[in-house]
């Protein structure tokens, strides 16, 4: 029954919904009119976006679907719904106060849009089936049904995840709290020694806590050999164990959604119950609102296990706390708690309600209106026009004669380790004794709920962190007998052997679009071409009779066994670099060492598998002309490829280019070939050492392609000193 419990996911249509007005029927007591239907498709979150004299076009949050409202008829009694015609009604049976018409009841107008025929492109022409609805209860509750699918249609949907934050807490040199708002492009200028790297190496650290829960590392998934993080004692701030290490990430989902970790036999069920189906659709339409995700990791030491363990692991969605997991200092007795006033929680009133909740507030003494009453407290932050559904969500658990969850929902987690959740199928929350097979129901859609908000950012995070490309400060020089491992490695990307390896082993236009990189004038103009060439090895014998018998004179016998040999010979691959003049091949050996060290940085921002580069010194050892080529560098992988770059740097070049390409962008004067950008497409952050810790100070960029406050100490004075 997945296909069932999942239906709404492949509904990708546009359904069109006529709300006649002044109809009989209410919304928590509200009478219907063109008002107050108006106030239902606010209260859930539909935007107005066009208006004509029939009708008003509202489409919703987080599917983009459009809905009209008609306003001509008043003397219809009921709201009419026309969907698709071949739209799964499962969703919707439950809704009291909705009335189907027969399957053959279609209902054709020109003023409809096309409905897209069920999986195919051919567009079924200005029809559908007519739905009733009676109330404005049930309107609310068909708009919420219809708003729920994955959300792979929301803002963002054609780009990939994308971190956009990361916080730290005594980590490394960074003791007090400080927070980095990663760009597409993101540059970190700085001393040496002043901390630049630390939050490299930060990524490195989460993902060795979430893939291999090793909260002690010395060496990376990312560095190999190459990288040497040296324990928890090396990492926690001024080597003080009694400290808690605290780092934060935050990831823009866009067209990501939170992955589902419930078991198969979480699915095979068919129920009709109308609370089961509430409740499955109150959670989904939930989790389908999360925009960001979170994920914030607690590291302390145990002097009882002599061990680094993470004592605590918060989740957040859309930019707020939705729940935290901790454990005691030695990792036993992990609780988790929710945080009910998260945004997704949060749903808004209509008019009428806040009014009516103004009125009752006004009517009552002080003493009563502070009382503990839920219909009290929930009226009295009316001015937020906002109230959260988890008491809904608690309340029904406890109506089905399960336990209800103590206040913000603390439970006591079964078989956790430390606060880190497995990040696998079902987090086992306590639900309380469930009887009978609706509560049983209910259990089952409160864990897989949670299993997702709560296990699923952490998922994301670590699947996201799995696609970063790091690129160390010094790139090797490939060997002239250079051949690439049969086995992909990761961590051969630090000292930049992976970037030959594809070259080697990937596709030519990958070779193609890297040596145009590396060769034309308005790229890198590096002087050299790249070139794959094919060869076999033969012994000097074979070689010495192959030459004489090209030669048409020497009269040279046929010799089948030496020909077999050299069919038989196994064929090898080498990347050679050419004078684009003469064609000469030279290997990486016999060039200049610059051009080893770029090539790495050039491969890796144009293959485009990874989801974030962060590169150590891209402008090692090339010139400063190349240097500003690795700006377009940076705009193509981030505009065409989605890829993120994080990089520490020394090059006043690589900034120059990025700010004239946002100064021609807001021009309108973008040279043929090269890519504009946006100031917030790029984030330049200063990292300076003081006697606190690490301090980070970003550079803000304007229109024009200036910073908007005057440039630290430290921040390229040696320019300004040489000249003046």
């Amino acid at each position: 029954m997945r296909g069932m419990r999942y239906f709404l996911r492949a509904q990708n249509c546009f359904l069109i919904l006529f709300v006649i007005a002044r109809s009989a029927g209410s919304y928590r007591g509200g009478a219907m009119n063109i008002e107050s239907v108006r106030s239902v498709f606010l209260a859930q979150r539909y935007s107005c976006t066009r208006e004509t004299k029939i009708y008003d076009e509202y489409v919703a949050p987080t599917t983009a679907q459009f809905i009209y409202l008609r306003k001509d008829d008043e003397q219809a009694v009921a709201t009419r719904v026309v969907i698709h015609p071949d739209l799964k009604l499962e969703a919707f049976a439950s809704i009291e106060g909705a009335r189907f018409a027969a399957a053959d009841k279609l209902i054709k107008d020109p003023r409809f849009r096309r409905f897209p025929e069920w999986g195919g492109t051919t567009l079924i022409q200005h029809s559908g089936r007519p739905v009733t609805i009676e109330s404005l209860e049930a309107l609310g509750r068909f708009l919420q049904v219809l708003d729920t699918p994955a959300g792979s249609e929301r803002e963002g949907a054609d780009l990939p995840p994308r971190l956009i934050a990361i916080e730290l807490e005594n980590f490394k040199g960074v003791g007090n709290r400080v927070r980095i708002d990663l760009a597409p492009i993101t540059l970190l200028f700085g001393a040496n020694s002043a901390g630049k790297s630390t939050i490299l190496q930060a990524l490195q650290y989460v993902r060795e806590v979430l893939e291999r829960r090793n909260a002690n590392p010395d060496r990376t998934l990312y560095g190999g050999e190459f990288i040497d993080l040296g324990g928890f004692h090396n990492l926690v701030h001024q080597h003080d164990e009694g400290k808690t290490i605290a780092i934060k990430l935050e990831l823009q989902i866009n067209k990501a959604e939170l992955p589902e970790l419930t078991p198969e036999a979480f699915d095979e069920w068919l129920n009709v119950d109308a609370e089961v189906w509430d409740l499955y659709q109150l959670l989904q339409e939930t989790r389908n609102r999360a925009e960001t995700v979170s994920v914030e990791l607690k590291i302390g030491w145990s002097s009882n296990r002599q061990a680094a363990i993470v004592r605590g692991y918060e989740v957040g969605l859309n930019g707020a706390l939705l729940a935290k997991i901790e454990s005691q200092t030695d990792g036993k007795d992990a609780a988790i708690q929710i945080n009910p006033k998260n945004p997704v929680f949060t749903r808004y009133r209509t008019q009428e309600e806040i009014d009516s909740a103004k009125e009752l507030l006004a009517a009552l003494d002080d003493d009563v209106a502070t009382a503990t009453d839920d219909a009290i407290s929930e009226a009295d932050d009316v001015d937020d026009q906002g109230y959260s559904i988890w008491p809904q969500i608690t309340g029904t658990l406890a109506d089905a004669d399960i336990e209800r969850p103590g206040q913000g929902f603390r439970q006591w987690l079964s078989n956790v380790d430390g606060a880190l959740p497995a990040l696998a199928p079902l987090l086992y929350v306590p639900a309380g004794d469930a009887k009978g097979a609706t509560a049983v129901y209910l259990a089952r859609e409160l864990t897989a709920f949670l299993t997702t908000v709560i296990v699923g950012p952490g998922v994301l995070i670590r699947d996201q962190l799995r696609k970063l490309r790091y690129l160390g400060p010094i790139r090797n020089v490939p060997e002239r007998d250079f051949a690439a491992a049969l086995t992909p490695d990761e961590a051969r990307w630090a000292d930049g052997t992976a970037a030959w390896e594809a070259l080697l082993n990937g596709n030519e236009s990958l070779v193609d679009e890297v040596s145009r990189w590396m060769a034309d004038e308005d790229k890198l103009a590096t002087g050299y071409e790249v070139a794959r060439r094919k060869f076999k090895e033969i012994d000097v014998g074979t070689l010495n009779w192959l030459m004489r018998a090209a030669d048409p004179d020497a009269s040279v016998r046929p010799e089948p066994q030496l020909l077999r040999q050299v069919e038989a010979a196994p064929e090898k691959q080498r990347i050679e670099l050419l004078d684009p003049e003469s064609g000469a091949p030279f290997q990486p050996r016999d060039v200049g060492i610059g051009i080893s060290q770029v090539l790495p940085v050039v491969v890796a921002a144009l293959e485009p598998s990874a989801a974030l580069v962060a590169i150590e010194q891209p402008e090692l050892h090339i010139h400063p002309a190349v240097q500003v080529g690795l700006g377009d560098l940076f705009i193509k992988g981030a505009k065409e490829h989605g890829i993120n770059f994080l990089a520490e740097t020394h090059s006043e070049h690589l900034i120059l280019r990025l700010l004239r390409r946002i100064r021609e962008t807001t021009e309108n004067e973008v040279p043929p070939g090269a890519i504009g950008i946006e100031p917030t497409d790029v984030a330049v952050i200063y990292v300076q050492s003081t006697e606190s810790g690490v301090e980070l100070v970003p550079l803000p960029i304007d229109a024009t392609g200036e910073f908007t406050t005057r440039w630290p100490k430290g921040f390229f004075d040696e320019r300004a000193e040489e000249l003046f």
